[in-house]
């Protein structure tokens, strides 16, 4: 059995926990990220929960934040996931344990992992230190095992992506001198990142007031991650332009074998060349060829997103609650405004395709 320990700061196992944290394969749980994220959404008491072994060394951990109606997990819908990161299965479950020995009144873990059993073990902890779950299932994430080439993967999708794709890609062509680059190293960052950002305000994102710009908590997150993980070599910047101009950008992060992407922008008027769905292709064929093995959509299942992907992953809300009766906000939804609103019509459209991606996943 560990030691469990509650810090305010992560301290001299910040290495420790990332080694940690690559185990898990996303960069979400890696105090780079956590960090960021604390400097800009953090408003209660930070909490790092760890559990170490005799020797004192780092088994596993969590980050979450103490506040008015309990702890919460350190994150929110910027957040592609949010896990304890752990030596092993067991190190994971005494971590929940220790949690659940914390005697709070609330405990909200935010979009834990379905697969690997991550979210039963937590769950399977706070029941068993007295405490009444909800669980609620998240939208799941689309995401795409890349094969070796881009000719095993162009040829995987269906007919009218890949015929659209083609068509597309030579009209862009022929609209003028296209380009396509990544930028990865922190001395090119800032121009690219101001780029990017800019172009993602320019759309219907600023005007609903859902751009990185339009809040300053989260253009801090973004460009403070932007700083750290190009100095890691994690950062993936992807500008497709149109006669210089910045038509189509992803940021994304390679982390551990896989892709992730966490923000993509187009420019609106040239919406007719179908410049998103021409850096699409363009990202995915860089992906094959820095040799990965994933490609993370993260977000919920939009169309765009399950043309191209061939899985899906599935995230859960555990809520606990001590006392006989739940609260009443036991069943509110912490969704951004705009993702709750445009779930119904994306799981509308997208039905089909996830019912077969899921039936996929079983076999």
């Amino acid at each position: 059995m560990g030691t469990a320990v509650v810090t305010h700061e992560l301290g001299d196992t910040a290495h420790a926990w990332n080694q940690l944290a690559r185990r898990s394969g996303t960069p979400f749980v890696t105090h780079e990220w956590l960090g960021c994220w604390w400097r800009a959404f953090g408003e209660g008491e930070p909490m790092w929960l760890s559990l170490r072994g005799d020797n004192g060394a780092l088994e596993a951990g969590a980050f979450l934040e103490r506040g008015a109606r309990g702890v919460t997990s350190a994150a929110n819908v910027h957040s592609g996931d949010w896990d304890a990161v752990a030596r092993d299965d067991n190190a994971r479950t005494e971590l929940w344990e220790a949690l659940g020995e914390l005697d709070e009144n609330c405990i909200r873990l935010l979009g834990i992992p379905e697969q690997g059993g991550a979210a039963d073990a937590a769950e399977a902890a706070l029941q068993k230190a007295g405490y009444r779950i909800v669980r609620e299932n998240r939208p799941p994430s689309p995401s795409l095992q890349l094969p070796a080439t881009w000719e095993g993967l162009i040829h995987t999708v269906s007919r009218n992506l890949r015929s659209n794709w083609g068509r597309r890609q030579r009209g862009l062509e022929r609209a003028g001198t296209v380009a396509f680059r990544t930028v990865t190293r922190p001395g090119e960052m800032a121009v690219a990142l101001d780029a990017f950002l800019e172009l993602e305000a320019s759309g219907w994102k600023g005007k609903a007031g859902t751009a990185i710009l339009s809040d300053l908590r989260t253009q801090r997150l973004y460009r403070d991650f932007a700083q750290v993980a190009a100095a890691r070599g994690w950062l993936r910047l992807h500008l497709l332009e149109l006669d210089g101009q910045l038509i189509a950008g992803d940021y994304a992060v390679s982390f551990e074998g896989t892709e992730f992407l966490l923000k993509t922008a187009f420019s609106e008027p040239h919406e007719q060349l179908s410049p998103g769905l021409v850096l699409r292709g363009r990202v995915l064929q860089a992906a094959i060829k820095e040799g990965l093995d994933y490609y993370d959509f993260l977000g919920g299942p939009e169309r765009y997103k399950l043309s191209w992907a061939s899985q899906l992953r599935p995230r859960v809300r555990i809520s606990a609650y001590r006392g006989a009766a739940l609260p009443r906000y036991a069943y509110r939804s912490r969704l951004h405004p705009v993702l709750r609103s445009s779930i119904g019509p994306i799981a509308r459209l997208a039905r089909d395709r996830v019912r077969r991606l899921r039936a996929g996943s079983r076999r």
